[in-house]
């Protein structure tokens, strides 16, 4: 009677799988050649991996990702692509993170862009670190709804809690001068929070021409570009073989 009360204590403390572990350890006698210590070590140790486990399935779910779960360890390695394992094996760690350092990825249409973006960030998910995938053209629309129903404020303070903003088709349409004091907005926020991954068709030195104020084009430059990990992807379409990363 006591373990069953212990048990029935521990689901009501949401302590689900500690709950179940025990109950399962005890019936198979999976306890029998451990110390206290040990059996207790196990059974925090699988509670404290399937809430770990939940935290990430639910942070994947809100981050935007491709079903594939696009993976670093997946990632095709090709010279003529611009990037190597090696650079690769930098977003492997967290302190590109902890700098809030950015990530530019810049190449022609299915050349993996995405694709890589979505590695980093899912990696990114893994370390504990939230990340959110986003297209240019949503962007905006979330902040003029935002801005039509007086929630910009909050908009902004949601995006600072996300340590990886990943921008899609970056500069995909031309950007107005009030869209362009929204995306500084955004920017210096994450300045303070975390990092950008930016993917784009647009070399750099074009993006002067795809927003209409040159004065916050070059704040918008500046505050992206400064101390960002560059790649300029090559070769043809990965899309031709069915192979994105």
């Amino acid at each position: 009677m006591h373990i069953e009360q212990t048990i029935s204590k521990l689901n009501q403390m949401k302590l689900t799988t500690m709950s179940r572990s025990l109950s399962e350890s005890l019936d198979n006698g999976d306890n029998k050649d451990l110390t206290h210590e040990e059996f207790i070590t196990l059974l925090v140790e699988d509670e404290y991996s399937a809430r770990e486990n939940r935290r990430l399935k639910r942070m994947i779910s809100r981050a935007n990702f491709k079903p594939e779960l696009p993976c670093i360890a997946d990632i095709v390695y090709k010279s003529e692509r611009g990037f190597t394992k090696k650079e690769m094996l930098t977003f492997t760690t967290d302190r590109w993170i902890k700098n809030a350092q950015n990530i530019i990825l810049t190449g022609p249409t299915g050349c993996g862009k995405t694709y890589l973006a979505e590695a980093i960030a899912h990696h990114a998910c893994k370390m504990g670190h939230p990340s959110v995938k986003i297209r240019y053209p949503i962007l905006f629309e979330e902040i003029n709804a935002a801005k039509g129903t007086g929630t910009y404020l909050k908009y902004l303070k949601k995006l600072s809690k996300i340590k990886i903003l990943v921008i899609d088709d970056f500069l995909m349409q031309s950007t107005s001068a009030a869209n362009a004091t929204a995306l500084m907005d955004i920017i210096d926020e994450k300045q303070q929070t975390g990092s950008i991954v930016i993917t784009t068709q647009y070399p750099i030195q074009k993006w002067h021409k795809k927003i209409t104020d040159p004065t916050m084009t070059d704040a918008i430059c500046d505050r992206l570009i400064h101390a960002a990990y560059k790649f300029k992807l090559k070769g043809e379409s990965m899309r031709k073989n069915r192979k994105i990363p």
